[in-house]
């Protein structure tokens, strides 16, 4: 059976690669993928150590939550958080 790590993942409500507005999923030295959303604002955490993108007005318009088991979330600023979860 492999070996568990831990794995930090971060989400970005952003500029993407395109050079639109969007969000974009990341760990530290590798692109997970990203889309376009010209509606998406900031974003929280949840108690349940999930992301919860909004949208400009403040309502959610997605929440992630990423597989493997959540050890801790960490808002950084309004459009970035890290998650590290154990997989």
């Amino acid at each position: 059976m492999a070996q568990e790590r831990e794995v930090s993942i971060m989400v970005r409500v952003m500029t993407i690669r395109d050079g639109t507005h969007g969000i974009s999923l990341a760990m530290p030295n590798k692109l997970i993928g990203e889309w376009t959303d010209s509606g998406a604002g900031s974003l929280t955490v949840t108690e349940e150590m999930g992301v919860q993108i909004l949208s400009l007005d403040g309502s959610q318009r997605y929440l992630l939550s990423m597989p493997g088991t959540p050890l801790r979330v960490e808002k950084v600023s309004d459009t970035e958080a890290t998650i590290v979860v154990m997989l």
